[in-house]
């Protein structure tokens, strides 16, 4: 396989157009593994080439630290997805800068790293940590000038709109709950399922070529709309 080659810092020789990555096996009755359908889905349906075209390490990857060789991040989480399952064991006896230990939380597997450089442990450990500990939602909320009250207050708790709801003359026009998928990697919503179960979520998210390893959590919202 080969991936698109960082720049030519030197500038003293030609750019290389791309950059090996090996393949290997213990002996000739090795299995590898090949997660041939994994990989046509992420290339939007068409079969996976051997040339892949993917950016140098973006700046929130070297936020807390350079690496000279450091790799990003989209890399190996596509060679972990292409040649690993879920729960297998990864080694990666160069840790570097963590991109391989960082990959395989992100994709649920388990990892084990060795370095000689006590600066590559310290930036690795801390990816790794941010990795574990922090969580980024961004919501955003539309204000409409349709409220029954003018102050402001929570619905759920409110005795008021319970009492609203209650009465003979309010009437339900609308009820829809909808779960959100929140991927791993892009950390936006990647799928939504519309009145559906939690297990009926999972299996429409499933039907539509997603696994688990796609999220990192998910969002239900119930609505209930009622005309007075």
């Amino acid at each position: 396989m080969h991936k698109i080659a960082p720049p030519n810092l030197s500038c003293r020789y030609f750019t290389h157009a791309t950059e090996t990555i090996i393949w290997a096996a213990k002996d000739k009755k090795s299995r590898h593994t090949f997660n041939y359908k994994r990989m046509k889905y992420l290339n939007s349906g068409k079969q996976m080439k051997s040339v892949w075209t993917i950016p140098p390490p973006e700046t929130w990857e070297k936020r807390f630290g350079k690496h000279p060789t450091q790799k990003p991040v989209a890399l190996l989480e596509r060679i972990l997805l292409a040649a690993t399952n879920e729960g297998d064991l990864v080694l990666d006896p160069f840790l570097g800068g963590g991109t391989t230990a960082v990959s395989s939380f992100r994709a649920r597997r388990q990892v084990l790293g060795c370095d000689e450089s006590s600066d590559s442990i310290d930036l690795s450990s801390r990816r790794i940590c941010s990795e574990l500990v922090q969580v980024r939602v961004t919501a955003t909320f539309l204000q409409f000038p349709l409220d029954l009250f003018p102050e402001y207050m929570d619905r759920s708790e409110s005795t008021h709109f319970s009492i609203l709801k209650m009465s003979a003359h309010v009437k339900l026009v609308q009820r829809e709950r909808t779960f959100y998928f929140i991927g791993r990697s892009q950390r936006e919503v990647i799928f939504t399922v519309v009145n559906t179960s939690l297990h009926e979520a999972y299996q429409k998210f499933h039907d539509a070529g997603c696994v688990d390893a796609d999220v990192i959590f998910m969002v239900k919202t119930e609505t209930e709309i009622y005309l007075a």
